[in-house]
């Protein structure tokens, strides 16, 4: 079998900004994802020249909401401090450079408590007979979520969010 250091994450988008999203239903409806989407690439090195871990339905990453200096989760639940959707499953797709990748995207992220934070994500494997086996996790840079008011606004689209959803992978793009 494998090992954890067979598993590297790479975070190849960063978090840089987000609003607050409310806690009343109407806020909710209207809240405003981590900008940009956090995307997180899976390198499995195990010698296996077909890659097939990239077709693998069984991995999937969570995101938690992290400390911005000390080494540990807010240890609020995530339902008083995340919102929208928290898992990705693995996408295979093609980035920039034309190299096919396994990775995690997180298009619809949303942070109900304002401050500055990070980002942890998990990553698991579904084994035989439903049991769930924790691998590794990586832990993204600091970024702000700001009030309503403070909010400076969306970013425009990186062109790696582009090429994925040119890709099929649902994110909402934005142009200036």
């Amino acid at each position: 079998g494998l090992c954890v250091e067979d598993y590297m994450l790479e975070i190849r988008q960063q978090p840089i900004r987000c609003k607050a999203a409310g806690t009343s239903e109407r806020a909710l409806a209207d809240r405003k994802a981590v900008d940009p989407p956090p995307i997180i690439q899976l390198t499995v090195t195990d010698g296996d020249s077909h890659r097939e871990w990239l077709q693998s339905p069984f991995f999937f990453m969570c995101a938690n909401l992290y400390d911005p200096v000390v080494d540990t989760p807010i240890t609020r639940p995530p339902s008083e401090t995340l919102a929208g959707t928290l898992v990705s499953s693995l996408h295979r797709v093609r980035d920039g450079n034309d190299r096919e990748g396994g990775y995690f995207v997180f298009g619809d992220l949303s942070i109900k408590l304002e401050g500055k934070f990070r980002l942890q994500f998990n990553l698991f494997e579904m084994l035989d007979g439903a049991q769930v086996e924790f691998i590794t996790s990586t832990i993204s840079d600091v970024f702000t979520v700001y009030s309503g008011r403070q909010y400076p606004g969306v970013l425009e689209s990186t062109s790696l969010s582009r090429q994925f959803s040119d890709q099929g992978v649902r994110l909402r793009l934005r142009k200036e």
